[in-house]
């Protein structure tokens, strides 16, 4: 026997005969889904709420802790959704249903949405759940946020209430400190040339980028044009959020994109999925009756019958449009991460993470590429340990079936796991 072969043997003897303790969970004799590595595993796996401890071969004896079997089953890592506003669901014809960052954290949690980037919201409320949430007190999915967004005096994101403004590079610097002391998870940037409303200029804009990066955050700039694409681009930022309304991403836009490694979060469900809440049967499935209220359905289905010839072949046109670029993205192997822009129409809290990842894969992604943008892939941007290794959090969900085989399958939830702690 080599000496590689017999290092490998006791390794799996030691995390066999691991010290047990109570508060652990074993899950049992399920199939590991990895998107950290695409890799597919029979084992079982410990783990506490500090995070996986390890993989087993075989069950410790005289373990203390929960355990659950799960034969037939398939686990993957926690969904994380990169792009939402936590102030609920909103649905045609005044139909709304608010929630708060706090009751959002613990309803997308059923959807097997284990943590979510809060991407604009109220400031003091976000911060003050956020250190809630860290501190034990309340609850739900891991909630990550930029507190605020930085925006040109009049640009987007300041007709929905309180935001930062920027309207010179001091200005630029003193938020973004601020935002620093307060820990902001990323930091969220406005660029709408050519838009409506005031846009940060280049200038601002990769002033903002440069202080972010003298802080150690990461940057997130929401894009309308492509005229923002590039001024993204030039500005350094780490990802850009949407994608452009006044024309396709080019094949030599996206290999920019791709030379310069910005990450695209391209909410392509916020963008397409209001036509099919309308005219399929989208609504219909189990996981959005369960997490939706009867009147945001209700709300679409009359919403549906109101709309006119034309609106219906804008809406199939905007929808080409968006396919375009994503076309493109691929072909340039651009970063692709699940973000859903819920809050707004066609979304619907924890349920268009799944309606995002099945729109990249008939966008081109694999599964394992798919999956990865929701998972592996979104923890890797916001520095936290990633797949089911051991060190990785302890945040997963239990599938009936494989999303490998069938991406769709991300909606047969059996259980979720989140920090250690069965969710049904």
């Amino acid at each position: 026997m080599n000496l590689i072969k017999l290092a490998f043997l006791l390794c799996i003897y030691c995390v066999s005969v691991l010290p047990v303790v109570a508060g652990q969970l074993l899950l049992t004799n399920g199939t590991l889904l990895d998107p950290s590595d695409q890799s597919i595993s029979k084992q079982h796996l410990l783990l506490d709420e500090t995070g996986i401890i390890a993989r087993l071969d075989s069950v410790p004896a005289n373990f203390a802790g929960q355990q659950l079997d799960i034969s037939g089953k398939f686990v993957i890592p926690g969904l994380i959704d990169m792009h939402t506003h936590a102030f609920g669901n909103r649905g045609p014809n005044a139909q709304s249903e608010i929630m708060g960052p706090g009751t959002t954290a613990q309803v997308v949690l059923h959807a097997g949405v284990t943590g979510f980037v809060d991407l604009f919201g109220n400031e003091e409320q976000l911060f003050e759940h956020r250190r809630l949430q860290q501190q034990g007190l309340i609850a739900g999915a891991d909630i990550y946020t930029s507190l605020s967004c930085l925006t040109a005096p009049g640009g987007h994101c300041s007709q929905f209430g309180k935001t930062r403004t920027i309207a010179s590079e001091d200005e630029a610097k003193q938020h973004i400190a601020e935002l620093a002391a307060k820990q902001a998870d990323v930091i969220k940037l406005v660029s709408t040339i050519g838009g409506s409303l005031p846009s940060l200029s280049p200038v601002f804009l990769k002033a903002s980028v440069d202080e972010a990066k003298k802080q150690g955050i990461k940057t997130i700039v929401h894009i309308h044009t492509l005229a923002d694409i590039d001024s993204a681009i030039a500005a350094g930022a780490d990802a850009i959020t949407h994608l452009p309304d006044d024309a396709a991403i080019t094949a030599e836009l996206a290999q920019r994109l791709a030379a310069n490694k910005v990450v695209v979060i391209p909410t392509l469900a916020c963008d397409t999925d209001e036509y099919e809440f309308m005219f399929s049967d989208v609504l219909q499935s189990a996981l959005a009756k369960q997490l939706a209220a009867p009147r945001i359905i209700q709300g679409y289905q009359k919403a549906a019958s109101d709309m006119t010839p034309e609106q219906k072949q804008q809406a199939k046109q905007r929808t080409e449009k968006y396919y375009l670029s994503m076309k493109h993205l691929v072909a340039a192997d651009v970063l692709l991460l699940s973000g859903t822009d819920a809050g707004n129409y066609g979304t619907l809290q924890g349920f268009t993470v799944h309606r995002e990842m099945e729109k990249f894969v008939a966008s081109g992604l694999t599964t394992w590429q798919a999956l990865a943008s929701a998972t592996s892939a979104a923890r890797q941007f916001l520095g936290k340990p990633a797949g089911l290794q051991a060190g990785a959090e302890a945040s997963l969900v239990i599938l009936d079936s494989s999303p490998i085989e069938d991406i769709r399958n991300s909606q047969k939830i059996f259980a979720v796991v989140h920090k250690a702690k069965l969710i049904n």
